[in-house]
């Protein structure tokens, strides 16, 4: 039966090598340099050729040494990343997460999940910020941003959190003034409340139509409620209507044609994954599937 390669012998010859003496290679692992010597011989007997030429003043490669070291270098620096991976990814999370989230989204799905994640633990401090706006994750300073819609930004790691149905919506008394739509260009002749002033083509069943707005929000919260006080049509995300279409308070327009599903994306810097803590959330996110939830906002 043949002997198994012993990985620390190897890493220890390696060490040797790129300190350039045995007591160098000694003080940087933390090992008298008798030990070092003492395992260099038994790696040698063990493959049966000599690896290094001794002397008083320097330390030579052997031809075999040299071959040798050419060879096991990389895979020594290959186990002792996968090792400090594997140390990393199961260490409890902690520190801080600076988190910047959607409004509607946020406080519906993420901050729940949040509230959880934090008993769970206690080691890690959350700094979320609740905006619309469009924000920049390095020079913001965030670690992890959860946007719905489409994202631009490629040189961002984009993880798809889950599918949005959106909804148009009005008040009755607003219908009962104005009228209900019966297709897509009627849509034209309604004013509208929006969250930003720049979306005003909304896309329904394939086709586009422009929408005339009334009021810019910022805030889809504030969209879904100025349309329930009479104020236009809105287009939002379904969550956010369920419990008016329910009561009665909101009324879903054009329901036979076809609306976007929008997908509700967390993304974060490649650096920013090497972050326990986060790579942590981003699992209990993608498994949970946060959209799933009974809570919205009221």
């Amino acid at each position: 039966m043949s002997e198994p390669d012993d990985l620390s012998g190897l890493s220890m010859f390696v060490r040797i090598v790129e300190e350039g003496s045995l007591s160098a290679a000694g003080r940087a692992l933390g090992l008298p340099k008798a030990t070092i010597s003492r395992n260099l011989a038994l790696l040698e007997k063990r493959l049966g050729a000599p690896l290094l030429i001794r002397s008083t003043r320097a330390l030579s490669l052997t031809d075999t040494g040299r071959r040798f070291f050419e060879r096991i270098q990389p895979i020594v620096r290959d186990a002792q990343q996968a090792t400090a991976e594997v140390k990393s990814h199961h260490a409890a999370p902690s520190g801080l997460l600076r988190i910047t989230a959607s409004v509607a989204y946020g406080q519906a799905a993420i901050a729940p999940r949040l509230l959880s994640f934090m008993m769970r633990y206690p080691a890690v401090r959350i700094d979320l910020h609740l905006s619309d706006g469009r924000v920049n994750l390095v020079s913001d300073g965030y670690d992890l941003a959860i946007r719905m819609g489409a994202i631009k930004d490629s040189e961002l790691i984009s993880h798809k959190l889950a599918d949005i149905t959106m909804v148009i919506v009005a008040s009755p008394s607003w219908l009962e003034q104005h009228g209900m739509p019966q297709r897509l260009a009627d849509l034209a002749r309604h004013d509208a409340v929006v969250t930003r002033p720049d979306i005003i083509q909304w896309k329904v069943g394939g086709a586009t139509v422009r929408v005339p707005w009334r009021m810019s929000t910022g805030n889809m919260i504030v969209t879904r409620d100025a349309a329930r006080a009479g104020l236009g049509i809105a287009f939002i995300p379904e969550f956010l209507a369920l419990r008016d279409l329910e009561r009665g308070s909101l009324v879903r327009l054009l329901p036979d044609l076809e609306l976007p599903v929008v997908q509700a994306t967390a993304l974060h810097t490649r650096a920013a994954s090497q972050s326990v803590a986060l790579r942590t959330l981003l699992d209990d996110l993608l498994v949970s599937r946060p959209i799933e939830v009974d809570a919205t906002p009221s």
